[in-house]
């Protein structure tokens, strides 16, 4: 079957279109060099009286395009289209394939009536798409980077989304990857980006759905019409959750305020209470910090790793390395340190008076006269 739809009435540009086709498995840059001025070439000959064929047809002159085409193969020195090249497969770059696959399957999409309308309405989304992979990619690369958030939380960031959403809607625009040595890159990215988009957006659901039920709590205690000490989760969430965030250390101080160390803390059931479940995979930022932490478990007498002794230690994640078994550790020479304390020294507590259950404010002492 010729790769042409009609030949009643075939004019030089859909000839030349058609032979274009049928060397698709060569690539772009090797068709455009066979097939370079093939217009021109080809009205010159239908104009050329001395042509044993003047007059006739495109066709009749020149034959089907598939033959001409595997005669300019030929003349090039190139090995005939294969099977699956014939029917319009994809063979060969992948990059060249997969857009051949995409070309092949809409060619069969179009022929259905009910495509027409639902390609229209997909193409007015395109700007969407364009945005939301951005997106997608801007995820990606937080969790290569162990970071997490729907949204970015600091300037370097969100500087990082910008260019995502930036690379992405001017590669939709065609203003840029448009030579085939960079190409690529956005072709994997677009195809990483269909793939992840379904699990992401997944995972952002179940993150604002956290963050609009804390938050709820916390407006209703403000108001006074709710308990802001209760907060009520729409899942569980391993950790501990300060106003809304989840925290990755704890640190402890006595009643003079004085910092405390190695201290286990566990809650009313007598369960360890935890602050990261990654057993030092993860990397966590501290405020003024100029690269993240990692942290390393303690061990007890019976020899098994505790995480929840405060507070947890660890060094900058630059110093990591990684044993045979693929696991991150310190080596030697190197010993895990307490991060920075939030403060040297906390507020010291005075003797604690009897007071009455909600009382706000400050206490009077037992010894004062009302």
């Amino acid at each position: 079957m010729s790769v042409l739809d009609t030949t009643d009435a075939l004019d030089v540009a859909g000839y030349a279109a058609a032979v274009r086709r049928s060397l698709a498995d060569l690539g772009p840059e090797q068709v455009d060099d066979l097939t370079d001025d093939l217009e021109a070439d080809l009205a010159e000959a239908l104009d050329d009286e001395r042509h044993v064929a003047h007059g006739r047809g495109v066709l009749e002159q020149f034959g089907p395009p598939e033959e001409y085409a595997a005669e300019l193969r030929a003349a090039a020195g190139l090995a005939p289209a294969s099977a699956a090249a014939r029917a319009g497969l994809p063979l060969g770059d992948p990059v060249a394939d997969a857009r051949r696959l995409g070309r092949w399957a809409l060619r069969r999409l179009r022929a259905l009536a009910w495509w027409p309308p639902v390609e229209s309405f997909l193409v007015a989304l395109r700007p969407v798409w364009w945005l939301l992979r951005g997106w997608v990619v801007y995820q990606l690369v937080a969790i290569m980077s162990g970071v997490s958030g729907w949204l970015p939380h600091n300037l370097p960031a969100f500087l990082v989304l910008v260019g995502c959403v930036v690379l992405s809607v001017q590669w939709g625009r065609g203003a840029w990857f448009r030579s085939s040595r960079v190409a690529w890159i956005a072709t994997t990215a677009n195809v990483v980006a269909v793939v992840a988009v379904v699990p992401l957006l997944g995972s952002a659901q179940d993150w604002l759905g956290d963050r609009e039920t804390v938050y709820d709590a916390y407006l209703a205690g403000a108001l006074g019409n709710g308990d802001p000490e209760t907060i009520v989760r729409d899942r569980a969430v391993d950790g501990v959750v300060v106003d809304g965030m989840q925290v990755s250390n704890l640190f402890v101080y006595d009643a003079e305020g004085n910092p405390l160390t190695d201290v286990q803390v566990y809650d009313d059931r007598g369960r360890p209470v935890r602050t990261t479940f990654d057993n030092g995979f993860e990397q966590y930022w501290f405020p003024e910090a100029t690269e993240p932490w990692s942290f390393v478990s303690r061990v007890d007498s019976d020899g098994r790793a505790r995480w929840n002794v405060y507070p947890l230690q660890g060094a900058p994640t630059s110093e990591f390395t990684y044993d045979d078994e693929g696991l991150q550790v310190l080596p030697a020479g190197s010993s895990a340190t307490t991060p920075p304390w939030p403060f040297a020294k906390a507020p010291a507590l005075d003797a604690a008076p009897e007071a009455a259950i909600g009382a706000e404010g400050p206490v009077p002492s037992p010894t004062s006269t009302p």
